[in-house]
């Protein structure tokens, strides 16, 4: 067999391998990013403040006795925490030296915030000049409102999400999670791959500044709400559980007080899901012929479907539906999802050892890959757990600088 044979048989590694990213970030955003890419192999090092560390250790509910809350032990899964004091200038010089070898920096302060560190773009671009930046901001680097500090919630309500979020009459509603910090990080990953990839196909090695604001990560999901104010005047407003552009569809109570989502979309749908609540005839209804007129005379659809579904449990409810064809679901609480026989066969959920604190559960890594997947390695790791390895195992600083940085508090290792 030729070399070349041999070579294809070998499993490749992660997609990602090879590629090195510092992560100097705090709360969700940049650090989401960073674990998507750590998750394909990317060699992840983040940056945290010695004996402080990123605030989202301590958010959220933990285990007894740890310092670390349940969601960081997910979100900072296969990376190397090194606590390195970047604001100053040791710290900053140990920074520079981690550049020469890394082919990704994400961040997601104020802007102007690494600048007041000297992280310029004259620095960065002096120790790697191929570098790729990624930025992320309340309101992005640029505009009147540059300066302005924005957080999830801020940018949900910026974006126009809150405003057509919630019922008619009610007042306006945040998602149940923050969406903007999520959705940033999976557009800052997917800018830094596409960067990556970019500089590959273009032989560049100009170096490239991928950059976002938290509330744009919800303009691309605001379906035709744009075209219509800017065509017509209209101001698209709340329709809690029943979307204003299809009929029938929502939300539906079942006689035992489980809530069952319906989507009635599309006339042959439509059909099957009259027919299953036992009003054929509305179906054959001019009034109820096209979907723009299933929308103006919603009400008469919605009693129909209201009064069959209250006579029934849900069982029974998704059972006709499932005999009809009709997409029908009931609204699951993590409970069900977690115990549902679709998400234990598709290992939506792992259970890793945590770090002598038994085991976390954490989201498994997407989306699969036939070749090259993506891993789970290791959970978050403690403050400073891979300061020493990286400073003196892979920079190569003496013990004696080590131990001066630790007693000024430049740089820190786990307790």
């Amino acid at each position: 067999m030729s070399d070349t044979e041999d070579q294809s048989e070998t499993p490749p590694g992660p997609a990602l391998k090879g590629v090195r990213v510092i992560e100097i970030g705090t709360f969700l955003s940049a650090p989401f990013a960073a674990s998507l890419l750590a998750d394909f192999g990317a060699d992840v090092i983040k940056i945290e403040l010695p004996g402080i560390g990123d605030p989202m250790r301590t958010l959220g509910a933990s285990s007894p006795g740890s310092d670390s809350g349940y969601w960081w032990s997910s979100l900072a899964r296969n990376k190397r925490s090194v606590a390195l004091d970047v604001r100053t200038p040791e710290g900053l010089d140990i920074l520079g030296s981690l550049l020469r070898d890394a082919n990704v920096l994400i961040e997601n302060f104020r802007p102007g915030t690494l600048e007041r560190w000297g992280i310029t773009g004259e620095w960065l671009k002096a120790h790697r000049p191929d570098l790729i930046v990624v930025r992320i901001s309340g309101y992005g680097q640029d505009g009147p409102w540059r300066d302005v500090p924005g957080f999830d919630r801020n940018a949900q309500a910026f974006s126009g999400l809150v405003h057509v979020t919630g019922e008619k009459d009610g007042p306006p509603q945040q998602a149940g999670l923050p969406v903007c910090d999520f959705t940033a990080g999976l557009w800052a990953a997917f800018g830094a791959v596409t960067a990556m990839l970019g500089q590959k196909l273009n032989y560049d090695s100009g170096g490239n500044q991928v950059e976002l604001a938290l509330y744009e990560t919800m303009i691309p999901f605001l379906k035709d709400m744009p075209m219509r104010f800017r065509h017509e005047g209209i101001v698209t407003e709340r329709t809690g559980n029943t979307p204003d552009y299809v009929s029938p569809g929502g939300a539906y109570q079942a006689g035992d007080g489980e809530w069952i989502f319906v989507s009635g979309t599309g006339d042959r749908v439509f059909t099957r899901l009259m027919t299953a609540v036992g009003r054929p005839d509305m179906a054959e209804m001019p009034l109820f012929q096209h979907n723009r007129d299933r929308v103006t005379h919603r009400p008469e659809l919605d009693a129909a479907i209201n009064a069959w579904m209250g006579a029934r449990t849900a069982p029974e409810v998704l059972d006709a539906f499932a005999r009809a064809d009709v997409p029908a679901i009931k609204i699951q609480n993590i409970a069900d999802v977690m115990n549902h026989p679709q998400v234990l066969a598709r290992g939506n959920f792992v259970d890793m050892p945590d770090h002598g604190r038994g085991d976390a559960c954490v989201t498994a890594p997407m989306p699969r890959f036939a070749r090259m997947p993506a891993t789970l390695r290791f959970t978050g790791q403690d403050l400073g757990e891979s300061t020493e390895d990286v400073l003196m195992g892979e920079l190569k600083l003496s013990r004696e600088r080590f131990d001066d940085l630790r007693a000024r508090g430049i740089a820190g290792i786990q307790s």
